[in-house]
This record gives structure tokens, C-alpha cells and sequence, in this order.
């Protein structure tokens, strides 16, 4: 599957760091699922999250766009979200939440999840692939 060219920052190693003003851009206009990981300078339990999504970042790329916004830095997303507890972690594709998560995820329940996600996402276009392969 090629890349799109709404996944802007290839080849980064970790996490992008977004602004409310980005937000749009970033997340809702995104073509592929985004990953968005609530977070604050002050959680203990947002590092070690960050640190799984980061490790998962090369198994997704191309795929599942990874981004992390500061809950206290962007209040009004936040606010918009109902992110009252970090980590908080959504899952968006087509500008639509798909998935909510609270709290610290390990990095095996994140992939199945992830994996979840791409399966219902890349299984139409597969499914198109093949019949244009056929024909």
C-alpha cells in the first residue's frame, strides 16, 4: 500500500506533537486512521504510553498516522473530547472516533487493536484491488 501524502512527516521516529490549531488538519482532514494520544507534562502514566506508541509507529507507518496533543496546552480540543483523564487515547478515521481508551495501554493490546482497525479499514480496498486485478 503506497503512502499518503496526508501522512506529512515521514520517516519521524516518534510521535507527532500538534497544536489545537493543527488539530483539523492533522487529525480530522487526515486520509488515514489517526491515533491521538492525550496527554500532560505532569502524568506519570503518559510516558510509558507514549513509549509503546512509538514502538508501534514502524510497524504503522503509512498507515496509521500517530500524533500526541497536550491536554492542558489545548483545552479547547480537549474540552470538545471530554479528555478528563491522561492518557486518553482516540482513535479517528474519516474525522469520526472509532475507538476511546483511558488510562495506560500495553503495547499488545494496542496492536490487536491497531491491527483491528486496519482490518476493517484495508479490507474494502483489498477486496477492490483483487477485482481490478481480475478484470
Amino acid at each position: 500500500m503506497k503512502l499518503k501524502e496526508s501522512y506529512c512527516r515521514k520517516g519521524d521516529s516518534a510521535m507527532i506533537d500538534i497544536k489545537a490549531q493543527d488539530f483539523d488538519k492533522e487529525v480530522l482532514e487526515c486520509e488515514l486512521p489517526v491515533f491521538v494520544c492525550f496527554t500532560t507534562s505532569w502524568c506519570g502514566h503518559c510516558f510509558p504510553t507514549c513509549l509503546v506508541a512509538d514502538e508501534l509507529l514502524n510497524r504503522y507507518e503509512g498507515r496509521i498516522k500517530f500524533v500526541r496533543i497536550d491536554k492542558e496546552k489545548a483545552p479547547e480540543i480537549s474540552d470538545e473530547y471530554s479528555i478528563t483523564i491522561v492518557p486518553s487515547i482516540i482513535l479517528f478515521q474519516d474525522s469520526q472516533i472509532t475507538k476511546r481508551l483511558l488510562g495506560y495501554q500495553d503495547k499488545v493490546a494496542l496492536r490487536d487493536l491497531l491491527d483491528a482497525l486496519l482490518a476493517e479499514v484495508e479490507a474494502p480496498i483489498n477486496v477492490l484491488e483483487e477485482h481490478d486485478e481480475e478484470a
